[in-house]
């Protein structure tokens, strides 16, 4: 048991970001009306896509470099300074042309999304930081630098809500990348670790690092848009904000089961990599077992069934919300299966298939909603049609996998 107490100290921390962020759209919806909370979600969305668009994939590739071919991270520090030096200038040049010329004199919302711009090559700082610290610094430091920019969004939307402003969510935002870039820097820079000579600075492939991380950045921006796709079709159909504002509430659910994968995927990812042999489905699910354990996977599920009745007890205003709670907690534990069986393909190398997953999920998902919003409001219309796409997905995945002969090994994994 002893040896479980980082995994599963790593499980804790992580599940606590997500968890935060549950808590920062109860808050905004709770104190700021669900109106506000609707223009959050969408805020919080799109910085997540230009995040994902900004570092294409490039954690997994640095951890692959990391564990495969014994690339010091003290080089791989020296390249990420350039890289996001590179995207800051990018940033500025934008936020220049925004704001002192009438190149986007009509854009709604023009100056929140500045700042959302500002943001963005912080946020990546932080992404491409924290890659260097799974097998530097271990599970425990790599968790609480995970859960840190939710943690602190919450910290940051506290005195807004207590005082009642319906604005500067994009400054929360920016504030919260800006801080968790400092932390997982200097813990980066903490490091013991080779010194990056100019020999071993030049003999690292970089032509191999983007191979690897342009598979899985594919993957990564697809994902990062299904919400905000579901969102922003919902307001383009004439949802008015305040049901924005509740099918983004539902999407947080869901998303908390679905970070839950992200969380077991380091832990599994670091298993495998170090492994000699093959990784098969047998494998995969012991380790499962393992480190997360059958008792906190039950107790997961349990939350999803019962959880949306028991906050409809404490917050009298989800009472006609818990049909849509309950779809998308289903449609959230599904999604759970359907990553943590990804995993397997992911140790395999297999990204076309992960990359189909996320073009599934994406398009199916955002047009099935769109067909339902013409018969159904879009709180009915959205979980539902995510909950059938995590449906489709599982049973897609479940016959591709049975019987796959286990190949490759962990030179393929591309990373969590």
């Amino acid at each position: 048991m002893r040896r479980l107490t980082p995994a599963l100290g790593s499980v804790l921390i992580q599940a606590s970001g997500s968890a935060a962020t549950a808590a920062a759209a109860v808050l905004v919806a709770s104190r700021l009306g669900l109106a506000a909370q609707g223009e959050f979600g969408l805020l919080r969305s799109w910085n997540d896509v230009l995040v994902m668009l900004a570092v294409l994939g490039l954690p997994q590739g640095l951890l692959h470099l990391q564990y495969r071919e014994a690339v010091p991270a003290a080089a791989l520090r020296q390249w990420i300074a350039r890289y996001v030096s590179g995207l800051a200038a990018l940033a500025l040049l934008v936020i220049v042309l925004g704001l002192g010329t009438n190149i986007l004199p009509g854009l709604p919302h023009r100056e929140q999304v500045l700042v959302i711009v500002a943001a963005t090559p912080l946020a990546a700082a932080h992404l491409l930081w924290r890659s260097l610290t799974l097998r530097g610094a271990g599970v425990v430091p790599y968790a609480l630098v995970t859960a840190a920019p939710a943690l602190l969004i919450l910290a940051g939307l506290v005195p807004l809500a207590l005082a009642g402003w319906h604005s500067g969510f994009e400054w929360v935002l920016f504030g919260a990348a800006g801080a968790s870039a400092l932390a997982s820097g200097l813990l980066a820079r903490s490091i013991a670790d080779a010194p990056a000579t100019p020999e071993v600075s030049r003999r690292w492939s970089r032509r191999q690092l983007w191979d690897v991380s342009l598979q899985t950045g594919a993957q990564s921006v697809l994902t990062a848009l299904s919400p905000a796709a579901l969102m922003s079709v919902a307001g383009l159909l004439g949802a008015p904000l305040a049901q924005v504002g509740i099918v983004s509430l539902g999407l947080q659910l869901y998303q908390m089961f679905a970070v839950a994968a992200v969380y077991a995927a380091p832990l599994l990812y670091d298993r495998a990599a170090r492994s000699e042999r093959p990784v098969d489905g047998a494998r995969l699910l012991h380790a499962l077992r393992r480190h997360v354990g059958l008792p906190l996977m039950a107790l997961a599920a349990g939350a999803g069934l019962l959880g949306p009745w028991l906050a409809a007890l404490v917050w009298s205003a989800l009472d006609g919300l818990v049909p849509l709670l309950t779809l998308m907690a289903g449609a959230g534990m599904l999604a759970l299966a359907v990553r943590l069986l990804s995993t397997l393909q992911q140790a395999r190398g297999e990204f076309g298939a992960l990359s189909a997953q996320a073009l599934v999920r994406l398009v199916a998902g955002t047009a099935l909603a769109a067909l339902m919003m013409l018969r159904w409001p879009a709180t009915m219309a959205v979980p539902l049609a995510v909950l059938a796409v995590e449906a489709l997905l599982l049973a897609w995945l479940l016959i591709s996998l049975r019987g796959a002969p286990a190949r490759g090994g962990p030179s393929d994994a591309a990373g969590p």
